[in-house]
């Protein structure tokens, strides 16, 4: 009696196990890259990018910092930090965010007390969940500290700019909290000239 009793018992881990020994054998699998950094100019004459952290694949973790950093005329920025995180073994997830203190961007006309871009994506999902902004102001004006996606704003004389500025694709997202885009009409047409990122976060998982 007690053997036919174990070999029952036996019989029944068996057909238990496979549906919930060992994760890893039915989890889904890929090649996780992710990077951030806390301020990003490009013009004609400037072409900086300040605390950047960034993760290949294979890798697992990346961060940088800096104190009090500035572009002189386009950008200030305090408390700044980047890290980047490539996830487990199994590349399965991508985690990276920037986190800056206060910023002033084009000698006050948009300011922030504070700047957080955090991108997250696994297989087949990407999100910007818990990227916001503190006491968002523009030209003197109080904006919503959390904006909906790919807000943007017309800069006078300026361009414009972009405020949580969301690029998905199909393995993963971008996240640019405040991106200006600098813009001169010259005879009527209208050109790029350069651009301002502060606080990005960028997750991709293939």
């Amino acid at each position: 009696m007690k053997t036919d009793s174990i070999r029952r018992a036996v019989r029944f881990v068996g057909l238990v196990l496979p549906l919930t020994w060992a994760p890893r054998a039915v989890m889904a699998q890929g090649t996780a890259t992710c990077s951030s950094y806390g301020v990003g100019v490009t013009t004609a004459t400037v072409n900086q990018l300040l605390a950047s952290a960034v993760v290949s694949a294979g890798e697992l973790m990346a961060q940088d910092q800096a104190g009090d950093v500035a572009v002189p005329g386009l950008v200030t920025a305090q408390n700044v930090f980047a890290i980047a995180n490539g996830g487990g073994d199994d590349g399965s997830d991508a985690v990276s965010s920037a986190t800056l203190g206060a910023v002033n961007i084009l000698n006050g006309l948009i300011t922030a007390d504070g700047v957080v871009a955090m991108a997250t994506s696994t297989v087949g999902d990407a999100n910007a969940e818990g990227s916001s902004l503190a006491h968002l102001v523009v030209n003197g004006v109080d904006i919503d500290d959390n904006p909906a996606p790919n807000t943007r704003m017309d800069l006078d004389g300026v361009g414009y700019v972009v405020f949580n500025e969301q690029i998905r694709t199909s393995t993963g997202i971008t996240v640019n909290m405040i991106h200006v885009v600098l813009q001169q009409n010259v005879l009527g047409v209208t050109r790029t000239t350069g651009h301002i990122r502060v606080g990005s976060a960028s997750a991709k998982v293939s």
